[in-house]
């Protein structure tokens, strides 16, 4: 229905000039394109309205569709930072970055 959310977004401030994204998307909405249209979305808010000048975000490396999102949001893969997992080890999540473009 029209009136349900399927999904969230969050951009967080982490520094005067730098911010993350991350997303959800209910699974029965996957393969629309709506996790990379709202990734455009709130990196052109963040860039021409809260004055970022980078958007940084991750992914799960079981989540593959995840870096595709953003792939196609215009980030580019920055390398992997190990994040930890509930039993104490540590996972090698993918981290990707996107700079705003002056003219």
């Amino acid at each position: 229905a029209a009136d349900e959310m399927i999904g969230l977004i969050a951009l967080r401030r982490r520094s005067p000039l730098m911010g993350t994204i991350s997303y959800i998307l209910r699974e029965d909405t996957w393969g629309n394109g709506y996790a990379t249209d709202a990734a455009q979305q709130v990196v052109a808010f963040a860039f021409t309205t809260t004055g970022l000048d980078r958007v940084e975000a991750m992914h799960h490396p079981d989540n593959p569709a995840s870096g595709r999102v953003l792939a196609k949001a215009g980030f580019t893969r920055t390398g992997t930072t190990d994040q930890p997992a509930g039993d104490g080890s540590a996972v090698p999540y993918e981290t990707y970055a996107i700079r705003h473009q002056t003219s």
